[in-house]
Parts: structure tokens; sequence; C-alpha cells
């Protein structure tokens, strides 16, 4: 973790992140370790340390997202600067993967951040939460035609036929479908405030 001297008041999180700009594919990211204080954030990658004031914040956006399945989800919070490349932390290890050790402490960084900035007083930085509207809508208009596949299909088949076993592909059908469609809920796209975080997108 980067050697950062704590201003007063401090606590370093030893969660991983990427820097706008920079390389997003690591076999070990080697960035780690964000230090929050009263008056804003710091962190050192490449070698250098950055730091930037609660003043210069200009948003703050969570999301989950599938990794494969959605049982394999990854926590983000973006941190968007007025003067320099956003900060994306997660709950993923240097492998980019989450990690069940990493999530408490990047749920711990995000409602230290929070609080820290609404103490500060926040009021230009804005507050989103969830999916691009685009992908929102992509995503429902898929989960309508999964339904229609998985519910509606086999409900209209047994209706004709009489045969229970056509249920069996329905329920096979939700099993798939409900956790995607929690996923998606939990990450409409929405603003929200400091004092109020969406605890749906803290693991």
């Amino acid at each position: 973790m980067p050697d950062l001297s704590p201003p007063k008041n401090s606590r370093v999180y030893d969660v991983y992140f990427y820097v706008a700009g920079g390389p997003r594919l690591f076999l070990r990211n080697p960035n780690h370790g964000i230090a929050v204080d009263d008056d804003g954030i710091a962190w050192t990658s490449n070698g250098k340390t950055h730091r930037q004031a609660f003043g210069t914040v200009a948003a703050v956006h969570l999301q989950t997202a599938a990794l494969g399945n959605a049982a394999n989800v990854i926590d983000r919070c973006k941190i968007e600067f007025t003067d320099g490349p956003a900060v994306t932390v997660s709950n993923a290890s240097s492998s980019g993967l989450p990690d069940k050790t990493q999530t408490p402490l990047y749920r711990d960084f995000v409602r230290d951040l929070h609080a820290r900035l609404a103490a500060h007083g926040c009021g230009a930085t804005r507050f989103t939460a969830g999916m691009a509207q685009w992908r929102y809508r992509m995503l429902f208009g898929a989960l309508i035609a999964a339904g229609l596949i998985f519910v509606v299909t086999p409900i209209g088949l047994l209706i004709v036929t009489g045969d229970l076993h056509v249920l069996i592909p329905m329920a096979m059908g939700l099993s798939l479908c409900w956790p995607l469609t929690r996923l998606m809920m939990n990450n409409a796209p929405r603003d929200y405030t400091p004092d109020r975080l969406p605890e749906e997108l803290l693991s």
C-alpha cells in the first residue's frame, strides 16, 4: 500500500482503484490505498501521490455490475473532479475480481467519503447511482423478452395441453432471470444524497 502521510483526522483504506486515462487491465493492480481526511482525499499511482480537496469533487457515482453471472457482483464508486482524472474505487482485489475481504473495506470507504463530503458541504457535487439510462432500457427490454419466453409461453402451453411438465422450463427461466432482475432494479438510474446512500449498491 502506498505510504500516504495522513493529515489530521485521516484514515487510510486499502482499497483498489484505477485512474481514468490509465490502464484498467492488470495481472495485479498496483494501485491501492486511499487516504480520506476532513478536507479531501489522497492516493498514489505510478509512484506519484495525488491529492484532491473536497471542493474539487464534481460528482460521485455508485454502481454494481455482474461479472459473468448475477451472483458475482463488483461494486464501484467513481469520483470525478473538476481539475483532474476520475478515480474509480471497487471492492475488487488486485486481480480485479470481487473479494469478500475487500468488500467491508470498500463499504467503509464509501460511507466515510460521503459523511465527510456532507460535513464539508457538497452543494456543487452531484451524487448519482445505477446504470446509464440507455443500458438500463436495453436490459429492461431483454428481461421483458425473457419473461415472454420463460413465463408467458409455458403458461399458454399449460392451458392448451394441461401438461405440468411445461412448468419445468419456466422454473429454470425464472431462476436465471430473477438475479438479473434484482441487479437491474438495484441499478435503476437515479440521484441520491450523501446522507441517504443506496445500500443495495453496497454488497
